[in-house]
């Protein structure tokens, strides 16, 4: 994190009055002591650096610390085998009112839990999530918009939910896909703060975003896509990426959430393509062996707290992407 800190530091002055208008940080020093009996054990735990970002635009905090992610944490060895309907979808889901549509790598469902009128399924005919391929992925992707198309809606909204741990009820791998009138909430909150950003600094947001996060090092551009690693994550590892039309950047999309796919068993992904916004999000949720959640009350009511190294993992990201 101090090569990170450096890096901001030495920004230059256009790039730092840019970097001041959405973001602010402080760096805070912990010490702890311990008993004898236990002190030798942990003697790299006694002296603490904390960074904590806050994204001023979307109100945004994060409070980075590396030793979160040393704690010692309660697993699950034994293997669970659940009844999985999507083997099968066919004869055991429910078909919305475009009927089945598919192609040779995935087919459409209707949520038995709807979550909205317009809420359906995108199920991957390949059963293990470990065994996705890009061309997987691309050909879920495709029939996702094909369904987008057939409704017309003015938002529409792409989610995975891969793995337990990332708040799937099945573990056969599956999409959800909504279409919507309006944007949802949380979605639109983001796009009237552009607007506002927008009025205030005669900007442009989301690409002053990405600007600053490529002089960090943490922003790369796939051909027409923008990934960017957020200095603001909700967890770790969490991306944002602008895409411009998506049709067109589906197979720089799928080649991204193939990659991710191979750095984390359990993630979070949304998709929202509209005329107001065309982003995306995923972030980690952490190792499906572990038994306890990764939020807690902080991250529920007040801010983020995460255990990376926010530069090494754009590093090692970047360097996998072509």
């Amino acid at each position: 994190m101090e090569k990170l800190i450096n890096l901001i530091n030495s920004l230059s002055q256009e790039d730092k009055v840019k970097f001041d208008r959405i973001y602010e940080f402080k760096i805070e020093k912990a010490q702890q002591f311990f008993p004898e009996k236990i002190k030798e054990t942990y003697k790299d735990k006694e002296f603490q650096t904390i960074y904590i970002f806050k994204n001023k635009i979307l109100d945004q905090e994060t409070h980075f610390n590396i030793q979160r992610a040393k704690r010692k944490e309660p697993l699950k060895e034994e293997k669970i085998d659940f009844y999985d309907p999507f083997c099968n979808p066919l004869e055991e889901t429910p078909f919305d009112d475009l009927g089945r549509l598919g192609n040779e790598k995935a087919i459409s469902a209707s949520n038995l839990a709807k979550i909205s009128l317009d809420h359906s399924l995108i199920i991957f005919k390949e059963h293990n999530k470990e065994n996705l391929s890009k061309e997987d992925i691309e050909k879920a992707l495709e029939l996702s918009l094909l369904w987008f198309k057939k409704k017309q809606k003015k938002c529409n909204v792409l989610i995975w939910n891969n793995g337990f741990r990332a708040g799937a009820s099945i573990e056969h791998p599956h999409l959800q896909i909504f279409a919507f009138d309006t944007l949802p909430a949380k979605i639109d909150f983001l796009f009237k703060r552009t607007i506002e950003y927008k009025n205030q600094f005669n900007s442009d947001y989301l690409e002053d975003l990405f600007e600053i996060h490529s002089k960090l090092g943490l922003a790369k551009k796939l051909n027409e896509i923008k990934i960017i690693i957020n200095l603001t994550p909700f967890k770790d590892y969490e991306l944002i990426f602008l895409f411009k039309d998506l049709e067109k950047n589906l197979t720089d999309i799928s080649e991204l959430l193939n990659l991710y796919c191979k750095i984390s068993n359990n993630f979070n992904l949304l998709i929202c393509d509209s005329d107001f916004l065309k982003i995306g999000f995923i972030v980690d949720r952490g190792e499906i062996s572990k038994i306890n959640s990764d939020i807690g009350s902080l991250e529920i009511y007040a801010f983020s707290v995460v255990g990376f190294d926010i530069l090494e993992f754009a590093e090692k990201l970047f360097s996998e992407l072509h």
